[in-house]
């Protein structure tokens, strides 16, 4: 039987657009600002696609375009896309709060598997 890799996953990712505006400095160490919307989000952050290079581990200052709420973010993860773009991972140093203003909070991975358990 194949070894599955467990799934690290702490909240729920939904596949959903909100406007937003990325602050920071690109891998060449240039201020940049980049207005985009986001591809996912969970209790912890957000995937998006930006036009910038930034690098594993470089902090990030995200605002909602919306509520105009900032988290700062720490890039988890950097994948080059078509057209000059990166799909990169932004992981909110602090996670508290509900800055994605959906109704319910999203709830973790480890406490939705334990509602279906019987």
């Amino acid at each position: 039987m194949p070894h599955r890799r467990e799934n690290r996953r702490r909240s729920t990712r939904l596949s959903l657009r909100v406007p937003v505006r990325i602050y920071g400095r690109s891998a060449e160490n240039q201020p940049f600002r980049e207005l985009t919307d986001t591809l996912a989000v969970n209790a912890h952050g957000a995937r998006v696609a930006i036009s910038v290079s930034v690098t594993q581990g470089q902090t990030l200052l995200l605002v909602h375009g919306i509520t105009e709420e900032e988290k700062e973010c720490r890039v988890v993860d950097v994948k080059a896309m078509r057209r000059a773009k990166f799909k990169v991972a932004l992981e909110f140093i602090h996670a508290e709060g509900n800055f994605w203003q959906l109704f319910q909070p999203l709830r973790s991975a480890n406490t939705e598997r334990k509602q279906h358990v019987e």
